[in-house]
């Protein structure tokens, strides 16, 4: 999940005093967010970063029960800006999404579809990766949520939309609460909602399809910056396209997918879906679920890696295999992370081997505390650490990616 003005941040105006925006590691509904609190008594510096377990939530059926909702994506590690996004200063709750969510959805819900005309042919946006002037690690665009202007991060570890409750209350929408309640990391209970006509519309790209879009809270700094929705790209494709994220020239496109393929197989590269990608999809419920999981492997142990654009760091999961061989050279991490009931204690494994597909890097790993997804199991996330330099296409039922010189 991300944050920016149009799309990537350029307001021209002065800043309040908070945490100052870095372009370091991070881990994403989504994944993670590293972060030390500020204080007012001193100015912010690189060092001044919060860290937040945000989750994606998954939903199986019009009427879910509690193992049917479930985390989607890892741990969303993301540097915040120390002032307030475009336009966007509401006050928020600090709970943060849980990482599983029994959900009764209205029947209403369920059967509600905006009419919302999404615009047909070639669409195209940049993305930006600067917040309030200052570079930030995560693309972003900026767009409006029911009239109300918002930065959106483009998230590929987030399975559905989802809007900020902040955005939702400020723009009087009628919120739906699911009829059962979530837990993060640690058991504790946290809420979600859902709307029917959020009328979500990306600047420079158009209108996005219509509700129902989940809602959820975020935590206070992410409000205070401007970042009020998360957008899936893969959800942005029509059927027989794909959304072309070019992280290397910074945009994101449309095109038809063997037009999109040709040109990928033309471009310098590491494919890293030589095999393809695990499709994990939910469309039985009113709001569906997309993501993609790579195989892939950590200083030569193999691992399914969650796609997640809205997370700075690549991590593993400390009870997976890979996770618990690779915890005897792991330190803890200096960074202060939090899921949505307390602080969580995590630990960095510093210069692994990863490999996906044909592309190979040396980065640090996080390992995080968490269990196995049952409705999409994964090991970790790979994240924007190692996705920088890549083009990914996205489609409906296909991934393909290029990586690096």
């Amino acid at each position: 999940m991300a944050v920016t003005t149009s799309k990537g941040r350029r307001d021209g105006h002065a800043c309040e005093r908070g945490p100052s925006v870095v372009p370091s590691t991070l881990s994403g509904v989504t994944s993670t967010l590293v972060a030390r609190p500020s204080h007012d008594s001193h100015p912010p510096t690189p060092s001044d970063l919060l860290t937040f377990l945000f989750l994606h939530l998954s939903f199986s059926g019009p009427r879910a029960t509690l193992a049917d909702v479930t985390r989607v994506a890892g741990l969303l590690v993301v540097a915040l800006a120390g002032c307030g996004g475009a336009s966007a200063q509401a006050s928020a709750p600090t709970a943060l999404p849980s990482a599983s969510l029994a959900a009764s959805l209205p029947e209403s819900s369920a059967a509600a579809v905006a009419s919302v005309e999404v615009p047909v042919g070639p669409r195209r946006v940049a993305l930006r990766f600067e917040l309030n002037g200052r570079a930030f690690p995560l693309p972003l665009v900026h767009g409006t949520v029911a009239g109300e202007p918002i930065w959106m991060l483009v998230d590929t570890g987030a399975n559905s939309h989802v809007i900020a409750s902040w955005v939702a209350r400020k723009a009087g929408m009628s919120m739906h609460a699911l009829g059962d309640v979530g837990s993060d990391h640690t058991g504790r209970a946290v809420s979600a909602y859902t709307v029917e006509h959020p009328a979500m519309t990306i600047d420079g790209w158009g209108p996005l399809a219509g509700g129902p879009m989940l809602v959820t809270d975020v935590p206070e700094p992410i409000a205070r910056i401007g970042i009020g929705a998360f957008v899936s790209p893969q959800w942005l494709a029509s059927a027989g396209d794909a959304v072309v994220l070019d992280l290397v020239n910074r945009e994101m496109r449309t095109a038809p997918w063997e037009d999109a393929v040709r040109a990928l197989e033309q471009a310098p590269g590491h494919d890293v879906a030589p095999a393809g990608a695990r499709l994990c999809e939910d469309t039985a419920s009113a709001i569906k679920g997309l993501a993609f999981v790579l195989p892939a492997s950590i200083d030569g142990h193999g691992v399914d890696l969650l796609l997640d654009t809205g997370a700075h760091r690549t991590d593993l999961l400390t009870t997976s295999k890979a996770g618990k061989v690779l915890a005897g050279r792991a330190r803890p991490s200096r960074e202060q992370m939090y899921a949505a009931s307390g602080l969580v204690k995590t630990s960095l494994v510093r210069a692994a081997a990863v490999k996906i597909g044909d592309w190979t890097l040396t980065t640090d790993i996080d390992l995080v505390p968490g269990v196995a997804d049952p409705v999409c199991p994964r090991d970790g996330v790979v994240s924007m650490d190692a996705l920088a330099s890549c083009t990914l296409l996205l489609g409906r039922k296909q991934l393909r990616g290029r990586c690096g010189p």
